[in-house]
């Protein structure tokens, strides 16, 4: 058993390297390696070995993935996108299982009862084959943030509803009303162990947070694993709403290091995922895959181009999405890890009370998956750039989204720039959103908060925080972990003795050209003492005076231009003007927006 358990981590983690340096889902490497390394082929991994407890092991395994999900539905997070993400997860699910249930009942000889159990288990998607995917492919973000969205809320929303169903399966000669109130006295005594774990764990981490110190993500890893395990044996399939409430409530909590926390758990998860979905894929009779034939690939074909576009079109109906922008949603569905968990765990409940269609089921869904993850994966770019919703403006990240930081996304976006912008302060990602700005919550310090702002497809990065340190060190970390060459720090011009040597030799240059008093700039734009000028050159001759007025305390220059046609470009140190030049500024002192000895040089007052 050892080996077993050692062979199937090996190449678990072997398939996520592999995936990583290709760019492609992990869980496509996975199940190839889980089946030539199983009995089915080479049989060095074998399920069997464990009994009873490969069952315990895909639970718990299960268990903390849902845990590690409901730790990241973040409330905030939904309401940037809830016009889309609300029906998905709620109207669209159930869409999705009943569509998928038809066809698979239609197509193939599944009774009702088994099609719906395949229909239950196809309703998720997950951020684990969603994120790979898409970092293959340069999309508008808020196509990105839908789909994200989506597969880490309907991870535990879809393995709910797959638990219902096969509830009702089994007791399918009951009544109505004692299958309901069953199944809903799991799920109330999940719901409530859950809720109580989640606080305790909440409440224990803020108060013994000094002498857990290092330690704190053992303790909440092992008290997830007891809330689960708790919920069990008061009341047998209860554990799995209990990990997903805890989850729920220790991420919407305020607890120190919760962000560290979220990265253990995030590759304590991946770890899991790796050796479990092996494992799966060992388990996995290839004969009953065979046995579904065409039937099954049309099954899986109907599911991606009916069903699934279906289901989006109906859930955004009151979004502001184009037809190209729900087309590509409707095209990007890949199954993942918790559709085969379940279907594992049901398939194995099935044959162990002698009921048929267990292996068919599991069959279909780990078809579904391979299908979607390898056709989804080597066409999304293609059918991305088909409905040209591909990104071809530029896109720059903001460290601060205090009032400055504000001004000038709107002053990008006005660019036609993409922008988003990253703060630890809720409120100011409250004003940002507001002001139409796109925005994450999160310490722009952190590799995987910075992520959020999918800074891999940024090509500029400025930070305009009122701490030099941390605009120096995000700068250096966007150059050396994201290669982005365009950093630009922001100096605080209240530092005493600002060491311009030693930001050179971090490569780095100075944001709009000077040194700033953030915090006056914050308290002007607050109380609208400000004004914004279009500024275009048109005699060389007064070019040096220009360059003079940009040093001028008062005045910030934001945005260059070369000429009419070249691409905009942050404002930096060292920017030579040029006759045909264009410059978009702020004037801080509006008296002197007369701006005389501009002479006959073009200029506009900007409203934003």
């Amino acid at each position: 058993m050892l080996t077993v358990i050692v062979i199937a981590l090996l190449a678990g983690v072997l398939a996520q390297i592999i995936a990583v340096y290709l760019g492609i889902p992990s869980i496509v490497f996975l199940l190839v390696f889980g089946v030539i390394l199983g009995p089915e082929l080479l049989g060095f991994v074998d399920p069997r070995n464990f009994g009873t407890g490969f069952e315990v092991l895909i639970k718990l395994f299960v268990a903390i993935i849902l845990f590690e999900a409901g730790l990241n539905l973040e409330k905030d997070e939904i309401k940037k996108h809830r016009a889309v993400i609300l029906p998905l997860i709620t109207v669209g699910a159930i869409i999705t299982m009943f569509g998928a249930a038809f066809f698979a009942w239609l197509i193939s000889d599944f009774t009702w009862s088994q099609a719906f159990l395949f229909g239950s288990l196809v309703i998720v998607t997950g951020p684990t084959v969603i994120q790979p995917l898409l970092r293959r492919i340069n999309v508008r973000s808020n196509l990105k943030n839908i789909l994200e969205f989506e597969g880490v809320f309907i991870d535990p929303i879809g393995a709910i509803i797959a638990i219902f169903v096969f509830e009702v399966v089994l007791r399918i000669d009951q009544s109505l009303f004692t299958i309901v109130n069953l199944v809903f006295l799991r799920f109330g005594v999940g719901l409530i162990i859950g809720l109580i774990g989640g606080y305790l764990i909440s409440y224990l981490i803020n108060k013994f947070a000094i002498q857990l110190d290092e330690n704190q993500d053992f303790f909440v890893l092992a008290f997830a694993l007891g809330i689960y395990a708790l919920a069990e044996s008061l009341l047998p399939e209860s554990g799995l709403m209990a990990a997903v409430a805890s989850g729920v409530v220790v991420g919407n909590l305020h607890i120190p290091n919760e962000q560290n926390l979220k990265k253990f758990k995030g590759k304590i998860s991946i770890l899991f995922i790796s050796l479990l979905f092996v494992l799966l894929a060992a388990s996995l009779e290839l004969d009953y895959v065979y046995a579904l034939g065409f039937k099954g690939v049309l099954i899986v074909l109907a599911l991606i181009f009916i069903v699934r576009p279906l289901t989006v079109f109906v859930s955004s109906v009151n979004s502001e999405l184009s037809f190209r922008e729900k087309a590509f949603i409707s095209y990007i569905s890949p199954r993942g890890i918790v559709a085969a968990s379940i279907a594992s765990l049901i398939g194995i409940e099935l044959k162990k009370r002698g009921i048929p269609g267990g292996e068919s089921i599991q069959g279909l869904v780990f078809l579904t998956i391979a299908i979607t993850v390898i056709f989804q994966g080597l066409t999304a770019n293609a059918v991305s750039k088909f409905l040209k919703v591909t990104v071809d403006t530029q896109r720059v990240v903001i460290v601060g989204a205090n009032q400055f930081g504000r001004l000038i996304g709107k002053l990008l976006l006005r660019e036609k720039m993409e922008v988003c912008l990253i703060d630890t302060n809720d409120r100011l990602i409250q004003d940002a959103w507001q002001e139409g700005l796109a925005a994450v919550e999160g310490n722009s310090l952190d590799i995987n908060q910075l992520e959020k702002t999918e800074i891999d497809n940024a090509e500029s990065i400025i930070a305009v925080t009122t701490s030099d340190k941390v605009n120096l060190f995000v700068s250096r970390l966007a150059m050396i972990d994201f290669g982005l060459k365009n950093v630009l720090p922001v100096i605080n011009q209240s530092k005493v003795g600002i060491d311009y040597d030693a930001i050179s030799k971090l490569n780095l240059d100075i944001a709009l050209g000077k040194p700033l008093n953030i915090f006056e700039i914050n308290s002007k734009i607050s109380h609208k003492n400000y004004v914004v000028i279009s500024l275009k050159i048109l005699n060389s001759l007064e070019v040096e005076e220009i360059e003079n007025l940009l040093m001028r305390e008062h005045i910030v220059p934001v945005i260059y231009k070369r000429d009419a046609k070249s691409k905009a470009m942050i404002y930096k140190k060292g920017i030579k003007l040029l006759k045909g030049s264009e410059i978009t500024l702020i004037d801080f002192n509006p008296t002197s927006t007369n701006l005389e000895f501009i002479g006959d040089n073009e200029k506009e007052i900007i409203d934003i």
